[in-house]
């Protein structure tokens, strides 16, 4: 009898952690990543032809974020339309 009652919290601890805790850590990562993305637009969007008139002050940042530039220019890069997909995201209309 304790056997079958541990093996069904278990069956229902796995479920609930399955259901909840997963999607939300996919979305804390996914709104963590995009306000990365935002940050280093911010600072270096001159890199992909976007003018910042603070270009000069955004590069003392540089040393800092070295490692991770090379990457998120990789990344995006990638994407067809960084305004498209941030309009996507709060359902504007494009």
């Amino acid at each position: 009898m304790k056997n079958k009652f541990k093996h069904s919290l278990a069956v229902i601890s796995d479920f609930l952690e399955g259901a909840f805790k997963v999607k939300a850590s996919s979305i804390i990562r996914k709104e963590a990543s995009d306000l990365n993305d935002d940050f280093m637009l911010l600072l270096f969007g001159d890199f992909l032809g976007i003018p910042n008139p603070f270009s000069y002050f955004a590069l003392e940042f540089l040393p800092l974020f070295v490692e991770e530039l090379e990457s998120w220019e990789k990344r995006i890069s990638i994407r067809k339309s960084i305004v498209a997909e941030k309009a996507g995201q709060y359902d504007f209309c494009c």
